[in-house]
């Protein structure tokens, strides 16, 4: 049980930690924050040319999350441009498992994202957008569930960056659909009493501005928490090295861990979902 200990007490130290045994209040937070890479190369690169922070307060040195990002870019990359060259020159679809398998997914975006809220007329134009969304949420969500990895969507700065977009995709829709005083006159509803209209227009522009911030609380906190949860269990294990404490803790993180696997594909569509009722509903006036 001893040696099954040190096993465990490496995994959860994993990227970062010191190799002995710390709380379990150091080790959930270790994993909750990000930091600065210190070592090889990116470390000189943070050192030489990017400790000073730019207009004083934003920090632009390379993170472990950064890293996760880059990573999973170029795996998106690497796989959805040979994927789409394929498709182009197969009009009648592909023999290949692979290929279809990102065309099923693909088609999932289309026919129950995209299309339902922008219409037939706007859902080719919407669906870059969309499917690079969808995508980059899935493999930042799956690739944290990697030992040594990060979880990229577990940083609240990254799931705001990703609610922004859809912030400015609703106000340039809408400005570009509806004219440039939308933000006035398309988001209050039609028919209200003038005298009502000042108080009306301030309770949906804070609707419209807490719309990304659901989304970013959403999917930090969903990604966040399965994470806290396995760390806690295989814990229990190191904390009490017991012969019956132990297996029931492995037990516990393994179900957590497999419904973590769902929670990826369940998050990444509810954000994406969302993302386009949001911005579809700028097409149109209230």
């Amino acid at each position: 049980m001893l040696h099954l200990s040190q096993i465990l007490n490496s995994y959860i130290l994993s990227g970062g930690g010191h190799g002995e045994v710390e709380s379990v209040s150091e080790v959930v937070i270790h994993h909750l924050s990000d930091h600065a890479i210190t070592s090889g190369f990116i470390g000189k690169l943070n050192e030489l040319f990017l400790s000073t922070k730019l207009f004083g307060f934003i920090d632009m040195r390379i993170t472990r999350w950064v890293i996760m990002m880059w990573i999973v870019s170029v795996i998106v990359l690497l796989i959805f441009i040979p994927v789409a060259r394929k498709l182009k020159k197969e009009k009648f679809g592909s023999k290949s498992k692979w290929i279809n398998l990102w065309e099923v997914l693909i088609s999932f975006i289309h026919d129950d994202i995209v299309e339902p809220n922008f219409g037939h007329d706007y859902t080719k134009k919407a669906m870059p957008f969309f499917c690079s969304l969808f995508f980059f949420i899935l493999f930042c969500n799956l690739f944290g569930l990697v030992p040594g990895m990060s979880t990229a969507t577990g940083n609240v700065a990254v799931t705001a960056g990703l609610a922004l977009f859809t912030l400015v995709g609703m106000i340039a829709v809408g400005t570009v659909k509806q004219g440039p005083f939308w933000i006035i006159t398309g988001i209050v509803p039609k028919g209200i009493p003038v005298f009502l209209f000042p108080l009306m227009w301030i309770i949906e522009l804070l609707g419209m501005l807490i719309k990304p911030f659901a989304l970013t609380i959403r999917l930090f906190a969903n990604m966040t928490a399965g994470h806290v949860v396995v760390i806690i269990f295989l814990f229990f294990a190191i904390m009490f090295q017991n012969i019956w404490i132990g297996p029931a803790s492995i037990a516990g993180a393994l179900m957590i861990y497999l419904l973590e696997l769902l929670v990826a594909f369940i998050q990444a569509y509810i954000f994406t979902s969302l993302s386009a009722m949001f911005i579809g509903a700028s097409l149109h006036s209230h």
